[in-house]
Protein backbone atom coordinates (compact mmCIF):
# COMPACT_ATOMS: atom_id res chain seq x y z
CA UNK A 1 0.00 0.00 0.00
CA UNK A 2 1.20 3.46 -0.83
CA UNK A 3 0.23 7.03 0.00
CA UNK A 4 0.68 9.60 -2.79
CA UNK A 5 0.63 13.29 -1.81
CA UNK A 6 0.17 16.42 -3.94
CA UNK A 7 -0.96 19.55 -2.12
CA UNK A 8 -0.94 22.48 -4.52
CA UNK A 9 -3.08 23.59 -7.49
CA UNK A 10 -5.57 21.92 -9.81
CA UNK A 11 -3.22 21.67 -12.78
CA UNK A 12 -0.46 20.16 -10.64
CA UNK A 13 -2.90 17.55 -9.32
CA UNK A 14 -4.16 16.67 -12.81
CA UNK A 15 -0.55 16.15 -13.93
CA UNK A 16 0.13 13.87 -10.96
CA UNK A 17 -2.90 11.59 -10.66
CA UNK A 18 -2.20 9.36 -13.70
CA UNK A 19 1.06 8.02 -12.25
CA UNK A 20 -0.79 5.63 -9.95
CA UNK A 21 -1.97 3.59 -12.93
CA UNK A 22 0.17 0.68 -14.03
CA UNK A 23 1.54 -0.10 -10.56
CA UNK A 24 0.05 -3.57 -10.57
CA UNK A 25 -0.78 -4.82 -7.10
CA UNK A 26 0.10 -1.54 -5.38
CA UNK A 27 -2.97 0.06 -3.78
CA UNK A 28 -2.69 3.86 -3.75
CA UNK A 29 -4.44 6.40 -1.51
CA UNK A 30 -4.10 10.13 -2.25
CA UNK A 31 -3.81 13.25 -0.15
CA UNK A 32 -5.04 16.18 -2.22
CA UNK A 33 -5.72 19.89 -1.59
CA UNK A 34 -8.91 21.10 0.02
CA UNK A 35 -11.91 21.61 -2.30
CA UNK A 36 -10.42 19.49 -5.10
CA UNK A 37 -12.20 16.19 -4.43
CA UNK A 38 -14.31 16.81 -7.52
CA UNK A 39 -11.23 16.00 -9.62
CA UNK A 40 -10.74 12.55 -8.11
CA UNK A 41 -14.49 11.93 -8.13
CA UNK A 42 -14.63 12.55 -11.89
CA UNK A 43 -11.43 10.66 -12.67
CA UNK A 44 -11.51 7.32 -14.47
CA UNK A 45 -10.71 5.21 -12.58
CA UNK A 46 -11.86 6.99 -9.45
CA UNK A 47 -9.19 7.60 -6.83
CA UNK A 48 -9.47 7.18 -3.08
CA UNK A 49 -8.54 10.63 -1.84
CA UNK A 50 -8.49 12.64 1.38
CA UNK A 51 -8.51 16.43 1.34
CA UNK A 52 -5.75 17.86 3.52
CA UNK A 53 -5.03 21.50 4.38
CA UNK A 54 -1.54 22.85 3.73
CA UNK A 55 -1.47 24.66 7.07
CA UNK A 56 -2.65 22.73 10.13
CA UNK A 57 -2.42 22.92 13.91
CA UNK A 58 -1.01 20.40 16.39
CA UNK A 59 -4.35 18.66 16.89
CA UNK A 60 -4.87 18.01 13.18
CA UNK A 61 -1.23 16.88 12.84
CA UNK A 62 -1.75 14.26 15.54
CA UNK A 63 -5.03 13.13 13.98
CA UNK A 64 -3.39 12.65 10.58
CA UNK A 65 -0.42 10.90 12.15
CA UNK A 66 -2.75 8.43 13.85
CA UNK A 67 -4.61 7.90 10.59
CA UNK A 68 -1.44 7.18 8.63
CA UNK A 69 -0.11 4.80 11.27
CA UNK A 70 -3.37 2.87 11.21
CA UNK A 71 -3.16 2.41 7.44
CA UNK A 72 0.27 0.72 7.70
CA UNK A 73 1.52 2.03 4.36
CA UNK A 74 4.58 0.39 2.82
CA UNK A 75 5.62 3.55 1.00
CA UNK A 76 4.74 7.20 0.47
CA UNK A 77 5.47 9.46 -2.51
CA UNK A 78 5.47 13.23 -1.97
CA UNK A 79 5.12 15.16 -5.22
CA UNK A 80 4.62 18.51 -3.49
CA UNK A 81 3.73 19.29 0.11
CA UNK A 82 4.76 21.52 3.04
CA UNK A 83 7.62 20.39 5.28
CA UNK A 84 5.42 18.99 8.03
CA UNK A 85 4.20 16.22 5.73
CA UNK A 86 7.71 14.74 5.58
CA UNK A 87 7.96 14.89 9.38
CA UNK A 88 4.61 13.14 9.73
CA UNK A 89 5.64 10.33 7.38
CA UNK A 90 8.90 9.96 9.31
CA UNK A 91 7.10 9.75 12.66
CA UNK A 92 4.61 7.28 11.18
CA UNK A 93 7.59 5.05 10.34
CA UNK A 94 6.57 4.42 6.77
CA UNK A 95 9.39 2.17 5.51
CA UNK A 96 9.92 3.90 2.14
CA UNK A 97 9.51 7.68 1.99
CA UNK A 98 10.04 9.11 -1.50
CA UNK A 99 10.29 12.75 -2.54
CA UNK A 100 12.22 15.29 -4.56
CA UNK A 101 15.50 15.98 -2.76
CA UNK A 102 15.79 19.76 -2.76
CA UNK A 103 14.79 21.64 0.40
CA UNK A 104 16.27 21.00 3.84
CA UNK A 105 13.40 18.88 5.12
CA UNK A 106 13.65 16.49 2.17
CA UNK A 107 17.14 15.45 3.33
CA UNK A 108 15.90 14.87 6.88
CA UNK A 109 12.64 13.00 6.34
CA UNK A 110 12.88 11.15 3.00
CA UNK A 111 14.95 7.99 2.83
CA UNK A 112 14.67 7.74 -0.95
CA UNK A 113 15.37 11.23 -2.18
CA UNK A 114 15.24 11.72 -5.95
CA UNK A 115 17.26 14.50 -7.54
CA UNK A 116 15.31 16.39 -10.19
CA UNK A 117 15.98 19.73 -11.89
CA UNK A 118 12.40 20.75 -12.55
CA UNK A 119 13.48 24.38 -12.99
CA UNK A 120 15.11 23.35 -16.28
CA UNK A 121 11.59 22.74 -17.61
CA UNK A 122 12.96 20.34 -20.20
CA UNK A 123 10.08 17.89 -19.90
CA UNK A 124 6.43 17.79 -18.88
CA UNK A 125 5.45 17.99 -15.22
CA UNK A 126 3.68 14.69 -15.85
CA UNK A 127 6.97 13.09 -16.95
CA UNK A 128 8.79 14.50 -13.90
CA UNK A 129 6.13 12.85 -11.73
CA UNK A 130 6.45 9.49 -13.49
CA UNK A 131 10.23 9.57 -13.08
CA UNK A 132 9.89 10.39 -9.38
CA UNK A 133 7.79 7.28 -8.85
CA UNK A 134 10.02 5.06 -11.00
CA UNK A 135 13.26 6.16 -9.36
CA UNK A 136 11.75 6.12 -5.89
CA UNK A 137 10.42 2.60 -6.27
CA UNK A 138 13.58 1.38 -8.00
CA UNK A 139 11.89 0.80 -11.36
CA UNK A 140 13.58 1.16 -14.73
CA UNK A 141 13.00 4.40 -16.62
CA UNK A 142 9.93 4.03 -18.82
CA UNK A 143 8.73 0.88 -17.07
CA UNK A 144 5.45 2.60 -16.17
CA UNK A 145 3.27 3.14 -19.23
CA UNK A 146 2.68 6.86 -19.68
CA UNK A 147 -0.96 7.84 -19.40
CA UNK A 148 -2.83 11.09 -19.11
CA UNK A 149 -5.70 11.67 -16.71
CA UNK A 150 -9.18 10.81 -17.97
CA UNK A 151 -12.08 12.78 -16.56
CA UNK A 152 -15.72 11.85 -17.02
CA UNK A 153 -17.70 14.88 -18.22
CA UNK A 154 -20.77 13.47 -16.49
CA UNK A 155 -24.41 14.16 -17.33
CA UNK A 156 -25.76 17.10 -19.28
CA UNK A 157 -27.79 18.75 -16.52
CA UNK A 158 -25.43 21.75 -16.17
CA UNK A 159 -25.78 22.33 -19.91
CA UNK A 160 -29.57 22.27 -20.06
CA UNK A 161 -29.72 24.51 -16.99
CA UNK A 162 -27.83 27.20 -18.89
CA UNK A 163 -29.40 26.64 -22.32
CA UNK A 164 -26.35 24.92 -23.81
CA UNK A 165 -26.19 21.98 -26.20
CA UNK A 166 -23.33 19.52 -26.48
CA UNK A 167 -20.74 20.43 -29.12
CA UNK A 168 -22.36 23.75 -30.00
CA UNK A 169 -20.35 26.20 -27.91
CA UNK A 170 -16.77 27.32 -27.30
CA UNK A 171 -15.46 27.91 -23.79
CA UNK A 172 -13.20 30.92 -23.26
CA UNK A 173 -11.55 31.03 -19.84
CA UNK A 174 -9.39 34.20 -19.71
CA UNK A 175 -8.35 34.06 -16.07
CA UNK A 176 -5.32 32.54 -14.37
CA UNK A 177 -3.60 32.51 -11.01
CA UNK A 178 -1.05 35.12 -12.04
CA UNK A 179 1.98 32.82 -11.96
CA UNK A 180 2.67 33.45 -15.67
CA UNK A 181 2.11 36.06 -18.38
CA UNK A 182 -1.31 36.25 -20.01
CA UNK A 183 -2.87 37.55 -23.22
CA UNK A 184 -4.43 41.05 -23.23
CA UNK A 185 -8.17 41.02 -22.51
CA UNK A 186 -8.79 42.82 -25.82
CA UNK A 187 -7.44 39.81 -27.71
CA UNK A 188 -9.64 37.44 -25.72
CA UNK A 189 -12.59 39.61 -26.76
CA UNK A 190 -11.54 39.44 -30.42
CA UNK A 191 -11.13 35.65 -30.16
CA UNK A 192 -14.60 35.34 -28.63
CA UNK A 193 -16.11 37.44 -31.46
CA UNK A 194 -14.45 35.15 -34.02
CA UNK A 195 -15.93 32.08 -32.31
CA UNK A 196 -19.38 33.69 -32.15
CA UNK A 197 -19.56 33.39 -35.95
CA UNK A 198 -19.95 29.63 -35.58
CA UNK A 199 -21.88 29.29 -32.31
CA UNK A 200 -22.25 30.27 -28.68
CA UNK A 201 -19.34 31.36 -26.49
CA UNK A 202 -19.29 30.43 -22.81
CA UNK A 203 -17.06 32.45 -20.46
CA UNK A 204 -15.97 30.73 -17.25
CA UNK A 205 -13.99 31.96 -14.27
CA UNK A 206 -13.76 32.12 -10.50
CA UNK A 207 -13.94 35.15 -8.24
CA UNK A 208 -10.15 35.53 -8.49
CA UNK A 209 -10.46 35.73 -12.29
CA UNK A 210 -12.50 38.92 -12.05
CA UNK A 211 -9.54 41.06 -13.11
CA UNK A 212 -9.86 39.40 -16.53
CA UNK A 213 -13.58 38.63 -16.69
CA UNK A 214 -14.92 42.08 -15.75
CA UNK A 215 -13.21 43.98 -18.59
CA UNK A 216 -14.06 41.15 -21.00
CA UNK A 217 -17.72 41.49 -20.06
CA UNK A 218 -17.58 45.20 -20.88
CA UNK A 219 -15.94 44.55 -24.25
CA UNK A 220 -18.54 41.93 -25.19
CA UNK A 221 -21.55 43.76 -23.73
CA UNK A 222 -23.18 44.27 -27.14
CA UNK A 223 -22.62 40.69 -28.33
CA UNK A 224 -25.41 38.14 -28.36
CA UNK A 225 -24.93 34.41 -27.65
CA UNK A 226 -22.34 34.95 -24.91
CA UNK A 227 -23.18 32.92 -21.80
CA UNK A 228 -21.50 34.13 -18.62
CA UNK A 229 -20.90 31.24 -16.23
CA UNK A 230 -18.17 32.85 -14.14
CA UNK A 231 -18.70 32.05 -10.44
CA UNK A 232 -21.79 29.95 -11.30
CA UNK A 233 -20.35 26.42 -11.51
CA UNK A 234 -19.14 23.96 -8.93
CA UNK A 235 -16.27 21.63 -9.78
CA UNK A 236 -18.27 18.78 -11.33
CA UNK A 237 -20.48 21.22 -13.27
CA UNK A 238 -17.35 22.90 -14.62
CA UNK A 239 -15.97 19.58 -15.85
CA UNK A 240 -19.31 18.85 -17.54
CA UNK A 241 -19.38 22.25 -19.28
CA UNK A 242 -15.77 21.87 -20.42
CA UNK A 243 -16.11 18.27 -21.55
CA UNK A 244 -19.17 18.92 -23.73
CA UNK A 245 -17.79 21.99 -25.52
CA UNK A 246 -16.47 21.93 -29.08
CA UNK A 247 -13.32 23.80 -27.98
CA UNK A 248 -11.79 25.20 -24.79
CA UNK A 249 -9.35 28.12 -24.97
CA UNK A 250 -7.45 29.27 -21.88
CA UNK A 251 -4.06 30.44 -20.61
CA UNK A 252 -1.85 28.40 -18.28
CA UNK A 253 -4.37 27.51 -15.58
CA UNK A 254 -6.05 24.51 -13.98
CA UNK A 255 -9.15 24.77 -16.18
CA UNK A 256 -6.97 24.07 -19.21
CA UNK A 257 -5.80 20.78 -17.66
CA UNK A 258 -9.32 19.78 -16.67
CA UNK A 259 -10.51 20.37 -20.23
CA UNK A 260 -7.66 18.39 -21.77
CA UNK A 261 -8.43 15.45 -19.50
CA UNK A 262 -12.00 15.22 -20.82
CA UNK A 263 -10.62 14.63 -24.34
CA UNK A 264 -12.17 17.81 -25.74
CA UNK A 265 -10.12 19.96 -28.18
CA UNK A 266 -8.06 22.19 -25.87
CA UNK A 267 -5.94 25.18 -26.89
CA UNK A 268 -3.58 26.72 -24.35
CA UNK A 269 -1.69 30.01 -24.30
CA UNK A 270 1.72 30.03 -22.59
CA UNK A 271 4.48 32.42 -21.55
CA UNK A 272 8.00 31.90 -23.00
CA UNK A 273 9.64 32.19 -19.53
CA UNK A 274 11.55 28.94 -18.99
CA UNK A 275 9.67 27.50 -16.00
CA UNK A 276 6.32 28.73 -17.38
CA UNK A 277 6.68 27.17 -20.83
CA UNK A 278 4.30 24.69 -22.41
CA UNK A 279 7.13 22.14 -22.48
CA UNK A 280 6.60 21.70 -18.75
CA UNK A 281 3.07 22.94 -18.10
CA UNK A 282 1.27 22.26 -21.36
CA UNK A 283 -2.05 20.36 -21.21
CA UNK A 284 -1.76 16.59 -21.55
CA UNK A 285 -4.49 14.81 -23.45
CA UNK A 286 -5.44 13.34 -26.83
CA UNK A 287 -6.50 16.63 -28.49
CA UNK A 288 -4.34 19.48 -27.24
CA UNK A 289 -2.30 22.30 -28.74
CA UNK A 290 -0.43 25.31 -27.33
CA UNK A 291 0.61 28.79 -28.44
CA UNK A 292 3.70 30.70 -27.20
CA UNK A 293 5.33 33.95 -28.40
CA UNK A 294 8.28 33.15 -30.65
CA UNK A 295 10.98 35.04 -28.76
CA UNK A 296 14.29 34.11 -27.15
CA UNK A 297 13.11 34.77 -23.62
CA UNK A 298 15.86 35.59 -21.09
CA UNK A 299 13.57 34.88 -18.14
CA UNK A 300 14.33 31.72 -16.18
CA UNK A 301 11.96 31.71 -13.20
CA UNK A 302 9.84 34.81 -13.84
CA UNK A 303 9.24 37.54 -16.35
CA UNK A 304 11.94 40.23 -16.26
CA UNK A 305 9.39 42.94 -16.94
CA UNK A 306 10.44 46.11 -18.70
CA UNK A 307 14.11 45.08 -18.41
CA UNK A 308 13.42 42.40 -21.03
CA UNK A 309 14.12 43.25 -24.69
CA UNK A 310 10.88 41.41 -25.55
CA UNK A 311 8.77 43.14 -22.91
CA UNK A 312 5.04 42.78 -23.60
CA UNK A 313 5.64 39.74 -25.78
CA UNK A 314 2.30 37.98 -25.29
CA UNK A 315 0.45 40.00 -28.01
CA UNK A 316 2.95 38.50 -30.48
CA UNK A 317 0.60 35.54 -30.46
CA UNK A 318 -1.88 37.06 -32.90
CA UNK A 319 -5.62 36.60 -33.17
CA UNK A 320 -5.07 34.98 -36.56
CA UNK A 321 -2.68 32.42 -35.07
CA UNK A 322 -5.12 31.62 -32.28
CA UNK A 323 -8.14 31.21 -34.57
CA UNK A 324 -6.20 29.04 -37.03
CA UNK A 325 -4.88 26.87 -34.21
CA UNK A 326 -8.43 26.55 -32.88
CA UNK A 327 -9.66 25.37 -36.28
CA UNK A 328 -6.83 22.88 -36.59
CA UNK A 329 -7.25 21.30 -33.16
CA UNK A 330 -11.03 21.15 -33.61
CA UNK A 331 -10.64 19.35 -36.94
CA UNK A 332 -8.10 16.86 -35.64
CA UNK A 333 -9.44 13.29 -35.15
Amino acid sequence: RSLFIRLDRIGDLVLSLPVDEGLGSVSVDWWIPQRLSFVTQASLPQRKATEVAKQIGPGEFLRLLSLVRAQAYDSAVVFHAPWWVGLLLFLARIPLRIGVQSQWHSFLFFNRGVRQKRSRADKSELEFNYRLVEEGLGLAEGSLARRTLTLDAGDLDPLSKHGLRKGEYTVVHPGMGGSARNWPVELYADFARAQLKTGTVVVTGTASDGIYVRPLRELLASEKNVVWLDEKLDGLELISVLGNAKLVFAPSTGVLHLAASTGIPTLGLFSPVRVQRAVRWGPQGPRTATLTPLVECPGELRCLGEACPHWDCMPRVTLEEATEAAKAISAAP
